[in-house]
């Protein structure tokens, strides 16, 4: 490796140690990890070419799953003669591309992305625990929307969780990361990310214990439940509260009031599903949700505060009723594409002994299946910095892991 190339690798290795606390503990810290992969991508541009060619195999499916739902969505743009401005969050998805493509090119160490997740974890626990109780902030998160906060927090906690290691001391640091993530959930009371994370770390043990027996799979299976009581039982925890909450509004949606939390998405996905059923190829154009709703009957008769909502709080509702089939499609190819790679990728590790790129695409899909849980209850496209977490993330897993991969084939070849 040339001395260049060293440097490079350094640089990438310290902006992936950053990420976690960039996204995480920085105001406007995803601006900032956007702009250190364009320096990686200008510095390293000699190779880029080279690299594209390597590892087309990872970046082509990426890429053309990415064009493919930015074509959609410029499509319905123009389609309607709605605003620019509305491709500004989607566009973002093509940090995706950008991000894994630099960094197959510079080859960063991976072990400091583990560090790194420990460290941003830490230091997000000590800002939402001085929001909480020194500034009485209701849902602390830091410098970021409440909901998208608490989704970085799960996504990163089992990227955290599926760390390489078999020694007392890798499991500990692993659960570390968890537990560092439920304190934070609990002081911030989001509902979908407490259950993305319980949810997804049960299939997680997997990657956690897999050189380890059924005892201690069912060990490690148990601790998942005694967090998830422990976090629900806690006296005056937030998160008994919102649960036992949501259950008392389902119950009042189902008597007709519709003003509360619960009660204003499930009338807004009923909403924003009849007007798919009836615009099922176009949808009301990219960005316009709003317009769904103010068009709707029960808008036009009431003064419900759900009215007065953007978007439908549910990526599947969101694209569907707003760009149809297609947008529906290409959506879910932002999940399903990558999560096929990194299961593509773990497999290739595995079938040559590298802990490391298991672990990698391990990772990779507790974040596509932990951000599609939390797409249930918010809008992934909604946030600019989720957006920018999403496919930052995804970039630097799979760019990891698709090198990893790559080294299992070479050794074997």
């Amino acid at each position: 490796m040339t001395s260049s190339n060293k440097l490079l690798s350094r640089m990438a290795t310290v902006l992936v140690f950053a990420f976690p606390m960039l996204i995480l503990c920085v105001p406007r810290g995803a601006g900032v990890f956007l702009a250190g992969v364009g320096v990686l991508a200008l510095l390293g541009w000699r190779g880029m070419g080279r690299a594209w060619r390597e590892y087309a195999d990872v970046l082509t499916p990426l890429a053309t799953a990415v064009l493919a739902f930015m074509a959609v969505y410029v499509g319905s743009k123009l389609y309607f003669h709605t605003p620019w401005n509305v491709i500004d969050n989607p566009s973002r998805t093509l940090l995706a591309i950008l991000t894994c493509w630099a960094i197959v090119r510079a080859a960063p160490n991976p072990a400091w992305l583990w560090r790194g997740i420990t460290v941003g974890l830490f230091l997000a626990l000590l800002i939402v625990g001085y929001q909480k109780f020194a500034l009485g902030v209701e849902r602390p998160s830091a410098w970021l929307q409440a909901i998208a906060f608490a989704n970085m927090i799960a996504a990163l906690a089992l990227v955290g969780f599926a760390r390489p290691g078999d020694s007392r001391a890798a499991h500990a640091e692993a659960w570390i990361n968890v537990l560092l993530a439920i304190l934070i959930l609990m002081l911030n009371g989001t509902r979908g990310a407490v259950v993305a994370l319980l949810v997804t770390a049960v299939p997680m043990l997997l990657i956690r214990y897999r050189r380890l027996g059924v005892r201690m799979f069912v060990v490690a299976g148990a601790a998942v439940a005694v967090l998830s009581s422990g976090a629900y039982l806690v006296p005056d925890s937030p998160v008994s509260k919102r649960v036992n909450q949501a259950v008392t509004e389902v119950q009042q949606y189902e008597q007709g009031n519709t003003e509360t939390s619960v009660g204003m998405r499930l009338k807004i996905w009923h909403i924003g599903l009849q007007y798919f059923s009836e615009h099922p190829w176009t949808g009301v154009g990219v960005g316009q949700f709003a317009r769904i709703l103010h068009g709707s009957e029960f808008c036009q008769h009431t003064e419900s505060l759900a009215c007065v909502l953007e978007h439908a709080h549910n990526d599947i509702v969101e694209a569907a009723s707003t760009t149809g089939i297609p947008g529906l499609i290409t959506m879910l190819g932002l999940f399903l594409v990558p999560a096929a790679l990194f299961g593509r990728t773990m497999r290739a590790s595995g079938a040559r002994a590298i802990p490391q790129g298991v672990s990698l695409g391990g990772a990779g899909l507790s974040v596509v299946l932990a951000s599609l849980i939390c797409g249930l209850t918010q809008v992934t496209m909604a946030h600019q910095a989720n957006v920018v977490f999403y496919a930052g993330l995804i970039g630097l897993l799979l760019g990891m892991a698709g090198r990893e991969a790559h080294a299992a084939s070479a050794g074997g070849a």
